[in-house]
């Protein structure tokens, strides 16, 4: 079997949140050496985890799920860079380094001395990739942003929903997941440029942008038509029926979607209506849309009387585009297909034993990657990233740790 596709490639993250750490830690899913540092003043978000079935037992740092999602694989160092020497050890760390990786509001890093002007003069042929939610320019570069901000302000919660009623958010950081797969596909073109020329470059990716990108039919549609998108909840113009369908079981539903006039006439007769086959309401997508509130009292009659999977299996095997409506559960307990194609990751973790992970979705078949561990804690990788990485003598190294530059792990 080959190495794994980035082996031996050094990234150095100062990050916080998702939008950055998911770009490393899918590059030491490859098999890169990833540096994240950290500091006890400003812990990552997922740090501050206190177990839902345990809440008396206090923070656990180490044992976020998310945790694992977002920094498996990873080394860790707690390096405060406001105390005297932590800047010096950073710089260090950069030279070791062949990609930077932060995602701090703009200016942060120059305001520590470790802005994009220092950091090639210690390498030059150094990638640097910044992400924040404006970007560099513009009249909002220091505005601070979280997933849900940049979605709302981006179109994305305008533009789903149901007729009459408000926006909808997805309840996830969307946005943060959206810019780390551009920010990971632009270092990965930088890294491809700097192996032809030498040459190093920073990327400065804007958060906002990579959302609005993301709706754009939608924006094309107020540039050609000078309007917005009407919401339309889970029904589409083009296709009708469209939507989605309750079924047996607490809140269980699948979606169906019929595309062409066979699968409207095989959807006629699983619902033994024929005779819609030859209804001049239903004639077309058009027709169905505008008299679709017969057909999905009559579809979910149907679907009412079967589980997801069943109302799904049936429909697919009639020729009809369907699908359950999985949640967690049912993905990593009953997916037959996920579990054949090994989705879900086992992982070593410091502190669990093992752990299962939802995989990273690369789908290198070549050159597999996996991760390494999970669960480190603050500092886990103090001594080997200074002492064998960075060279530091005993000596030096206790003196870091006195002036509290390095912070120790806590017991």
């Amino acid at each position: 079997m080959s190495e794994e596709a980035l082996s031996g490639l050094k990234v150095l993250e100062f990050t916080q949140g998702m939008a950055g750490p998911w770009i490393g830690r899918m590059l030491a899913w490859c098999g890169a050496d990833v540096i994240r540092i950290e500091t006890r003043q400003a812990p990552g978000v997922v740090r501050l985890y206190i177990p839902p079935w345990d809440r008396e037992s206090g923070v656990q740092p180490s044992l976020s799920p998310w945790f694992t999602d977002w920094d498996g694989g990873k080394l860790f160092v707690s390096l405060n860079l406001k105390r005297p020497g932590g800047v010096e050890l950073a710089k260090g760390l950069v030279n070791w380094s062949e990609i930077v990786i932060e995602n701090h509001r703009h200016g942060a890093m120059d305001r520590l001395g470790l802005g994009w002007d220092v950091l090639e003069q210690i390498k030059p042929s150094l990638i640097g990739l910044h992400s924040s939610g404006f970007g560099d320019g513009g009249q909002h570069p220091e505005y601070v942003t979280w997933g849900p901000n940049i979605e709302a302000m981006s179109g994305l919660a305008s533009s789903s929903g149901f007729k009459n009623r408000g926006g909808a958010m997805t309840q996830y950081a969307y946005p943060d997941s959206l810019s780390a797969l551009h920010g990971l596909f632009a270092v990965l073109c930088a890294l491809d440029h700097r192996n032809r020329t030498g040459e190093g470059q920073r990327i400065a990716l804007a958060q906002f942008e990579a959302t609005v990108a993301m709706i754009g039919p939608l924006v094309m549609q107020q540039l050609a038509e000078g309007q917005s998108s009407v919401l339309m909840g889970n029904a589409s113009l083009h296709r009708a029926p469209q939507g989605c369908y309750p079924c047996r079981g607490e809140d269980r539903w699948c979606v169906m979607s019929i595309e062409s006039e066979a699968q409207w006439s095989s959807l006629c007769a699983l619902l033994e209506r024929p005779d819609w086959t030859h209804d001049p309401r239903f004639h077309s997508p058009a027709q169905r849309f505008q008299n679709s509130e017969e057909i999905d009292q009559a579809l979910s009659r149907w679907t009412r009387e079967r589980t997801p999977h069943e109302a799904t299996e049936i429909l697919q095997a009639a020729g009809i585009t369907a699908g359950a409506v999985q949640n967690t559960e049912d993905q990593y307990r009953r997916d037959p297909h996920l579990e054949e194609r090994q989705f879900f990751e086992s992982i070593h973790h410091l502190v669990k034993g093992t752990v299962v992970a939802t995989g990273i979705p690369l789908g290198l078949t070549g050159t597999p990657g996996h991760t390494r561990r999970a669960g480190a804690g603050m500092g886990e990788d103090n001594r080997h990233v200074f002492r064998d990485l960075l060279k530091l003598s005993e000596s030096e190294y206790a003196d870091h740790v006195e002036a509290g530059a390095i912070e120790e792990e806590l017991s």
